[in-house]
């Protein structure tokens, strides 16, 4: 009966407008939908194009030289400095895209410029960065665009997510290789206390400004007992994701932009996206983008 009612009401209100178009000679154009999308043309409309990302044969896989070879660096430049490191990470999810948190593209930390792909965080890692970088499987890549959800705003945001299209295709190595989106397994939502693994760069009192690649477990954590650990002035949404971990921390972790990941299927899935990226102290609950939330934003996002 209600949709009658919709029905009707709709045809209603087309007929009162005919009539005043008739007797102003206008042409008359009649139409119901639901579609919000009706008064746009079909060039302006973003469609989801799924097939500009790997299937589960390409993403998601171990390297017997990178544990996560889809871990980026990212690389700011810094107004009368020199190209710098702010300890922001992203995951290549394509040949051509980076997936990030939105503050880490945000003028507060300086303007992007590139990236670095199949990042060691060795010694010999960082004699690359001060050369060609074309060694060791390692590259730089300039950033070509980037991409804020329309609804990030800075602080407790949550639409912190963000894509960098590279400006060159780059190519799959041992080292550098996509991590796979949920739908790739047909993850739909998260389990309770789904265990997940971090990737992200440390820093310890001894290492302060050297770069080493660090694996930490994490458990999710349901969003209304995240709700409770929080300032009242904060409200945690659905497109956020909370998880607990790592139990121990030497130093700080410092993760802005990287992966949460779960192991699916044989394949790892980027879950969340870490939004604050300061991981110090122990059995704490941090926050994350969950990107399940998101997908299709970055896939209506994404271009050839």
């Amino acid at each position: 009966m209600k949709v009658i009612a919709a029905v009707l009401l709709c045809i209603l209100i087309n007929y009162n407008q005919a009539i005043s178009r008739y007797q102003s000679n206008e042409t008359i154009f009649a139409c119901c939908t639901s579609d919000k999308d009706y008064n746009r043309t079909p060039d302006q409309i973003p469609r989801e194009d799924s097939s500009l990302l790997p299937d589960r044969s390409i993403c998601g896989g171990a390297s017997v030289h990178t544990q996560f070879p889809w871990l980026v660096v990212l690389e700011y430049h810094i107004p009368k400095r020199k190209i710098v490191i702010n300890f922001c990470t992203g995951s290549l999810i394509n040949h051509r895209y980076v997936l990030t948190a939105a503050r880490c593209l945000s003028k507060s930390f300086g303007n992007l410029v590139s990236v670095i792909l199949g990042e060691h965080g060795t010694i010999a890692a960082e004699d690359c960065r001060n050369g060609s970088l074309e060694c060791n499987g390692m590259q730089r890549v300039e950033v070509e665009d980037i991409h804020i959800h329309e609804n990030y705003t800075r602080g407790f945001s949550e639409y912190d997510i963000g894509l960098i299209r590279l400006q060159r295709e780059v190519a799959y190595t041992p080292n550098i290789r996509p991590v796979c989106l949920p739908s790739t397994v047909g993850v739909q939502h998260w389990k309770s206390h789904q265990e997940f693994t971090g990737a992200a760069w440390v820093a310890n009192q001894t290492q302060i400004g050297s770069l080493v690649q660090l694996k930490f477990e994490a458990t999710g954590v349901d969003l209304d007992s995240c709700r409770s650990e929080i300032p009242p002035w904060n409200t945690l949404q659905e497109s956020h994701l909370c998880a607990i971990g790592p139990k121990e921390v030497d130093g700080c972790i410092w993760s802005s932009g990287g992966p949460l990941m779960a192991f699916q299927e044989g394949v790892w899935v980027v879950g969340g996206i870490a939004t604050f990226g300061l991981i110090c102290i122990p059995n704490i609950t941090d926050f994350y983008t969950n990107v399940i939330y998101l997908e299709s934003w970055i896939k209506q996002t994404i271009r050839p």
